[in-house]
């Protein structure tokens, strides 16, 4: 989990668990001071005694004071009252001889026995005031212990089941990333973007492209990150994290005051991420800008069957076509191999076989693969970039091509959902037979 996720996290929850103690210290102050009790000291008793212990004291043993209030404006009166102090408005009867306040059935006045039956009977009487301020305070300490507990399971949950995704990370000189970036396009647009910011920098930069998944079920993001003063790293910190409030990419760095690189970054994951950048521990400030095309060096593969010769921009660096024959019971032999690079047959194959007819689950090709005999035929290994240290790499996809009831079939591996075949073309077929 990155540094600023983790403090994210830490400060959520203490501003949760803090939100007890702190109502309950406004409150016993306002209250103490309105009852004339010392209001520092039980606010400290109030608030640092552990387990609500001192609020519960304070309430117990509080002193008692008026809690009426004048029905017209609202000010402080006690029961003694026979007008407002404030606004004059009349509270309680009076006793014509006295003047001292009486009760409305009242036919004597106990304080001087005078007759009442020319008492005033048009007053309004004074209003107790509400505590809502301690009802508020009751749902809090409800409240808040439930909010915690829902987050931490919420985190449990997420940190069981919601995997962080994975990254990958280049750095690049200005000059290497020209080199490994196929679409002129692309670095004009990057060139312009780095010329906007010449002289800025206060912040970190980046540029993220969103590619929902269609070979896997993971989207990836790819990125393009610029950070002045943070080139020629020799221990780059790069991670991921999922929580609650969503997933974070962590870019954690040195101040080396080299301006002249750039971070390409790959991100395979369920959700897109927050970017977080650090420098020397201190997170800087990341403007980030959507952008509609890939400003990494990591090659998207592009569906080959709907690009034409002209506008293609990379190809596979090779494919290896394997002729099999079937020695029976499912087994094969090799019987030829054949390296293309030839710009354009690469390209042929690549459009026939995006080309194929993708098959889903209702397809009966799925119902009888118990029974299907892909021995013989053909094996294509794509190689995408070519290292011959190599037997296996994640640059590589071997695709099966047999024939079945007359029909020709691709198990394609580059589709990691399960319903991975294509039926192809008729031509498919002999197309590859004709590379030997």
């Amino acid at each position: 989990m990155s540094l600023s996720l983790k403090l994210s996290s830490v400060l959520f929850v203490a501003l949760i668990a803090l939100t007890i103690p702190a109502l309950v210290g406004v409150y016993v102050y306002r209250d103490a001071r309105r009852r004339g009790m010392s209001a520092p000291l039980w606010t400290l008793v109030a608030v640092l005694a552990p387990a609500l212990v001192g609020f519960i004291i304070y309430l117990l043993v509080r002193k008692g004071y008026s809690d009426l209030e004048c029905p017209r404006c609202g000010a402080p009166v006690t029961e003694q009252y026979v007008v407002c102090p404030q606004c004059g408005a009349k509270l309680r009867p009076a006793c014509p001889g006295c003047a001292a306040p009486v009760e409305p059935d009242w036919r004597v006045c106990p304080w001087c026995a005078a007759p009442l039956d020319g008492a005033e009977p048009d007053a309004a009487p004074p209003r107790r005031r509400q505590d809502r301020a301690l009802n508020k305070i009751l749902i809090a300490i409800l409240v808040v212990p439930v909010l915690l507990i829902l987050f931490s399971i919420g985190s449990i949950i997420v940190y069981q089941t919601g995997a962080p995704g994975s990254v990958s990370l280049q750095e690049l000189t200005f000059d290497q990333y020209d080199q490994q970036q196929p679409s002129e396009v692309v670095r004009g647009a990057v060139h312009r973007w780095l010329d906007q910011l010449e002289g800025r920098e206060d912040r970190a930069y980046a540029l993220r492209y969103e590619l929902p998944g269609e070979y896997d079920y993971e989207n990836k993001t790819y990125f393009l990150v610029y950070v002045p003063a943070g080139g020629r790293q020799s221990n780059v910190g790069i991670g991921t994290s999922s929580s609650l409030l969503g997933s974070t990419l962590g870019l954690e760095l040195e101040r080396t005051g080299y301006s002249g690189s750039l971070f390409s970054v790959l991100y395979t994951g369920e959700k897109t991420p927050d970017l977080d950048v650090t420098l020397d521990g201190r997170r800087v400030r990341c403007q980030m800008q959507s952008v509609g095309y890939n400003p990494s060096t990591f090659l998207i593969y592009p569906d080959y069957s709907k690009t034409s010769w002209e506008d293609v921009e990379f190809l596979p660096q090779r494919i290896t076509v394997v002729k099999l024959e079937s020695t029976g019971k499912g087994s094969s032999k090799t019987v030829g191999v054949v390296g293309v690079t030839d710009e354009y047959t690469l390209y042929r194959l690549m459009s026939a076989i995006d080309g194929g007819e993708r098959q889903d689950w209702e397809s009966p090709i799925y119902q009888t693969m118990s029974g299907l005999d892909i021995s013989g035929g053909f094996e294509v290994r794509i190689e995408y970039k070519i290292r011959e240290e190599y037997i296996m790499h994640e640059d590589m996809a071997i695709l099966r091509v047999f024939q079945q009831d007359g029909a020709c079939w691709l198990i394609d591996e580059r589709i990691r959902h399960g319903d991975n075949f294509r039926q192809m073309d008729p031509d498919f077929y002999p197309l590859l037979d004709s590379l030997f």
